[in-house]
């Protein structure tokens, strides 16, 4: 059956003149598309859109106060620094350091210096029993322990990707494909299995699940699959059979892990593609090539799918019909969030609360972004981390 699927998908390829090679991260489509294909129904323009709690990419709805929120800079941050929230604390990694951070207290802070390699940078941060490690790109592991850094393990291997915390272990991909397990009660490692890699573009992939697996994209590309049951590796060709069955042409510039919502699987393609697909089934709910850059998602507990484009922000519905849309003219548009409802855009001039309802901006906080920007819900605080600092939104 695999045999046939292969053979199947190249004939289809060979017949749609489809672009197979990587594709720059700011990628915009520029030829016009004159018919679009799609099992979606015709649009239906809603003026006022209640979609309800976004669940994806992160569960969010914290209780601001929208009219009096205020932007401040808490530290300086290098466009490696990598962010954890621990104990209370905030924990940045900036080059060879690593600054906790006390969330009530500034008298409560502390800096630890790094015994790190040449190419070495820190990759994540987590907690693990009430302590603090952090693991670098080298597969070295550290702890802090009062006022030191210990280096208590040495894999010697490069991983470039998050790697998956479970309880017990960690699930470490290296960069040519193998896939390791580390015990976290003695540190010890095992080779787990190995996968094929298809070229790509890597991107900080978030890990969705559905009933029985784990879903996570080691690049753009190369969809990982893993058995919630004993987080073994398989695969089960789901990206593969997609294409293979979609009518939009090839998915190979996903824009995050795809989410589960009613048992069907949400692939977003960076270049405007879209696909709700069941992988048991082989079913497309519906499908839809907005024919712009998807540069930012959100999706609700509703079902309601929200995306930002260089221009836009599109509001989709369950069944794929676009019922809203609302031209941003904002230069270098970045992300979007959702506070009680209300969509968020950050840009490289700041962040603006946009009112879909009536088409307009309610309100302006004026911030200079460089670079990429991410977003993290903690309590009552939202915190934003470009390329130069990291920033907290709060009351």
């Amino acid at each position: 059956m695999k045999k046939i699927k292969i053979i199947i998908f190249f004939v289809a390829l060979s017949s749609c003149n489809q672009y197979l090679g990587t594709v720059d991260p700011d990628y915009t489509p520029t030829n016009e598309v004159n018919e679009i294909f799609s099992n979606a129904q015709d649009d239906t323009y809603i003026s006022e859109v209640e979609f309800g709690n976004i669940i994806f990419p992160r569960f969010t709805n914290p209780p601001l106060t929208i009219d009096n929120l205020k932007l401040d800079k808490i530290i300086n941050t290098d466009t490696n620094s990598v962010i954890s929230f621990l104990q209370g604390k905030i924990i940045l990694s900036k080059d060879k350091s690593i600054h906790v951070i006390s969330k009530n207290s500034e008298n409560n802070n502390y800096d630890y210096k790094l015994n790190l390699n040449k190419e070495e940078k820190v990759l994540h941060i987590f907690g693990h029993k009430g302590e603090v490690y952090i693991l670098t790109n080298r597969s070295r592991l550290f702890v802090i322990d009062g006022q030191n850094v210990i280096n208590i393990a040495d894999h010697e291997f490069y991983t470039n990707i998050i790697p998956i915390v479970l309880d017990k272990s960690l699930i470490l991909f290296g960069v040519y494909g193998d896939i390791y397990e580390m015990m976290l009660d003695d540190f010890s490692i095992t080779k787990k299995d190995n996968f094929s890699s298809v070229p790509g573009i890597s991107i900080k992939s978030n890990i969705f699940e559905d009933q029985k697996n784990l879903y996570y994209l080691f690049n753009t590309s190369t969809l990982i699959t893993l058995s919630k049951n004993n987080y073994e590796y398989f695969n089960n060709y789901i990206l593969e059979d997609l294409n293979i069955l979609s009518s939009l042409g090839v998915f190979n510039v996903l824009a995050d892990s795809p989410f589960s919502h009613n048992e069907y699987l949400y692939f977003l393609d960076r270049s405007g593609k879209i696909a709700v697909f069941n992988p048991v089934s082989s079913d497309i709910l519906w499908e839809l090539d907005i024919n712009k850059t998807i540069l930012s998602y959100l999706f609700s507990n509703d079902g309601y799918l929200i995306l930002l484009t260089p221009d836009n922000i599109l509001i989709l519905s369950n069944k794929g019909n676009m019922l809203n849309s609302y031209t941003h003219n904002k230069k270098s548009p970045r992300s979007i969030f959702s506070i009680q409802g209300n969509i968020h855009l950050i840009s490289e001039e700041g962040i603006s609360k946009i009112n879909l309802n009536e088409k307009k901006e309610d309100s302006f906080y004026k911030n200079k972004f460089k670079g990429n920007v991410e977003v993290y819900f903690e309590d009552q605080i939202i915190y934003l981390k470009d390329d130069k600092s990291l920033f907290k939104l709060s009351e």
